[in-house]
């Protein structure tokens, strides 16, 4: 069962050359795959925005915390990092460790393979410190927009929940993930960009707590599973 979850956030490198990009990332999970023991799952989602503020979002799944906390990342996946930016020099992804804080079903969606019509909403948030992460997991369903969003899809939609991530490392750029997915957007993009801009966003409960949010409506097109 899984127990730590990593998130990488790629922004759109300067050199453009998007497939050099997917590359990078395929050496560096094709080798988490293959070595690392706790190494469970991960999703490449693409950013469907034209416009995106990140081309890639990563999902990697293990079974414990000695991936994302250092403790069990043997030195060749030093290495295999250092290989990688041969490919893509300017790749730049903004990763941090996560655990699974609460999900809208009461349980987590494992195993976590998904076919190619799943679409995810994937909403970061920047909270600061004075909100603990007691008040925020106690609200997250309204701070985050669930309750809205859930309020506002319809049955052929084909919503299947949303899952909150906290993280637990120092670095990272945001302190909460949420992705919400769905089995019946895969043809209806615009219903779904829809969902990603519904008024949660500037809300008087994030405005008033200083946390800032952001969402994109993202695909699958890479997924490895370890079994």
């Amino acid at each position: 069962m899984a127990g730590a979850f990593v998130w990488n956030f790629f922004v759109p490198p300067p050199s453009g050359d998007l497939p050099k990009l997917v590359e990078y990332w395929f050496y560096v999970g094709n080798h988490a795959v293959n070595h690392h023991p706790d190494f469970l799952a991960t999703h490449l989602h693409k950013n469907l925005d034209p416009n995106p503020k990140f081309v890639y979002v990563n999902f990697g799944v293990f079974k414990t915390d000695g991936f994302i906390s250092g403790r069990d990342r043997p030195e060749y996946m030093k290495r295999v990092m250092m290989e990688a930016r041969k490919i893509k020099e300017d790749a730049k992804g903004l990763m941090g460790g996560f655990v699974e804080a609460a999900v809208t079903t009461g349980k987590t969606p494992y195993p976590y393979e998904r076919p190619s019509t799943a679409r995810f909403i994937v909403s970061n948030f920047t909270v600061p410190d004075d909100v603990s992460s007691e008040d925020f997991e106690a609200n997250w369903r309204d701070w985050a927009g669930v309750s809205l969003l859930e309020k506002e899809v319809s049955p052929d939609m084909g919503y299947a929940y949303s899952a909150l991530y906290r993280r637990v490392t120092p670095h990272g750029p945001y302190r909460y993930v949420v992705r919400s997915e769905f089995t019946g957007l895969h043809d209806r993009h615009e219903a779904g960009f829809g969902l990603v801009g519904r008024d949660y966003f500037g809300s008087d409960a994030l405005a008033s707590k200083k946390i800032e949010a952001d969402a994109t409506l993202c695909s699958v097109v890479i997924d490895m599973q370890k079994y």
